[in-house]
């Protein structure tokens, strides 16, 4: 079964973003990027929720684009409306759906994006 990583980036002082979401103050390049980038590559499945995926929005993302298109990507919200046709799988319950996907996956692990991390995980080795 496996792991379920929660890799976030974060600035020196310990946030992921500045007041009212900014994220100016992030390098957008250079080795630390291209390090985290390779990273992210490596994840069969991430999971994040609404407000992660909506932020997204802000920087060219289309409502049901898949932000991380070499992975199965899920959204877990009870709010978001996504289109039918949405590359990104939108899951109202994560603990069974988690609980499912960590057996499907033998070789890279999940990555984990959001905030809801211990809502969703607690209990998925019971």
């Amino acid at each position: 079964m496996q792991p379920i990583i929660y890799d976030v980036a974060v600035s020196a002082d310990g946030f992921i973003a500045g007041a009212s979401g900014d994220v100016s103050l992030f390098p957008h390049t250079g080795e630390v990027v291209d390090d985290y980038t390779a990273r992210l590559q490596t994840y069969a499945a991430v999971l994040m929720g609404r407000a992660t995926y909506e932020f997204g929005y802000a920087f060219g993302l289309t409502p049901g684009q898949n932000p991380y298109p070499w992975a199965q990507s899920l959204e877990i919200s009870r709010t978001i409306d996504l289109p039918a046709d949405a590359q990104v799988e939108h899951v109202t319950d994560p603990l069974p759906r988690v609980k499912r996907l960590r057996p499907m996956h033998p070789g890279p692990s999940i990555f984990a994006v959001a905030a809801f991390l211990p809502e969703c995980c607690c209990g998925l080795d019971k």
